[in-house]
């Protein structure tokens, strides 16, 4: 059976639901809440918060993800990482400091994980281009092609002059992995500019949360199965973590020949992953793990197990693809499988 899946056909292709506290809301002293979704960042975004200011809050949220995507989009040729690409070999260009903070993020994630997260495997995603392409399944020797041009050393970041230079023609970033939880953290300094105290940000799959809900209850969430769009494979109350990130090959995908091909590169080999189905990481916020599940995902369950201990803190729920589901030992007794 061919399938082909597209973000944004479904709200049921939210990565994470967000459930209830256990606790009514129905008080008539109870906050009342501003909550508004919207579809961006080729995701859907749902952003919830309360107290005084709350709307205008959530409006300037909302306006951070729109100028960060519009910095980021690869799709749209008049964005900044468009016009990068397009001077790959070429010339420098002048970017926005959040431009040149996002991949300095980048270059500092792949110096750690030894590649296991490169943003300049935008030329093997611009082949593949899962989700805009049909069915399409490159050749071999078009992936082997490309893969040269894969290597974050050849990007060259100043941050004096804000200006980034790709050495090579051809090659090409990809901030996909990076701007939709770079966009999650200024959302929420937009809500706290606002003076909201409690408040979530749900971008599918990446989750950031201020304080607790207006009962007092920590923000409790749901994370979908992998392989069920209506199902919740596991809960969690974010009482000791402030961020939640899944990565999965669930939400941008199709099947052929019964191979299911997923929007996440592996930048060394120039193909998907195998073996895990989703990868989710809790932690609190100051710890900076920010693109950390997309590494993850990349290695796998035993060597991201492993990758884990340089995070104290840090932790995670692994699903792999025939339906297992593995957790950190700082998660025992905190999760509902």
């Amino acid at each position: 059976m061919n399938v082909l899946n597209r973000v944004g056909s479904s709200v049921l292709l939210i990565l994470l639901l967000v459930v209830g506290a256990g606790c009514s809301m129905g008080s008539p002293f109870a906050a009342k809440p501003y909550k508004e979704t919207q579809f961006l960042m080729d995701t859907i975004i749902e952003i919830t918060a309360y107290g005084n200011g709350n709307e205008a809050g959530v409006k300037a949220a909302f306006a951070e993800f729109r100028r960060i995507n519009e910095l980021t989009n690869r799709f749209d040729e008049s964005s900044q990482v468009s016009k990068i690409n397009q001077a790959a070999g070429k010339e420098k260009m002048q970017v926005d400091p959040d431009v040149i903070t996002m991949l300095k993020l980048a270059r500092s994630r792949s110096e750690q994980l030894n590649g296991a997260l490169d943003v300049s495997v935008g030329a093997l995603t611009e082949l593949w281009s899962v989700g805009h392409k049909g069915e399409f399944v490159p050749s071999d020797s078009e992936i082997k092609a490309l893969l040269p041009l894969v290597n974050f050393e050849l990007i060259e970041i100043d941050d004096k002059a804000n200006t980034v230079f790709l050495l090579k023609p051809g090659m090409r970033i990809d901030l996909g992995a990076v701007a939709k939880g770079y966009a999650d953290r200024k959302a929420i300094d937009a809500l706290k500019a606002h003076g909201i105290k409690s408040a979530l940000v749900n971008a599918g799959g990446d989750v950031r949360i201020i304080g607790k809900r207006p009962d007092g209850q920590p923000w409790r969430i749901g994370v979908q199965d992998p392989r069920d769009s209506e199902g919740i494979a596991a809960k969690l109350a974010l009482a000791d973590w402030d961020v939640l990130e899944t990565s999965g090959d669930y939400q941008r995908f199709f099947i052929k020949d019964g191979v299911r091909y997923s929007h996440i590169i592996d930048p060394h080999t120039g193909y998907q992953p195998r073996g895990v189905a989703s990868v989710t990481i809790v932690a609190k916020a100051e710890n900076n793990v920010d693109i950390l599940s997309t590494a993850i995902f990349v290695l796998g369950v035993e060597k991201g197990q492993e990758l884990l201990k340089q995070y104290p803190g840090t932790e995670a729920i692994f699903i792999t693809t025939d339906g297992k589901k593995i957790i950190t030992p700082g998660l025992e007794g905190k999760v509902e499988l």
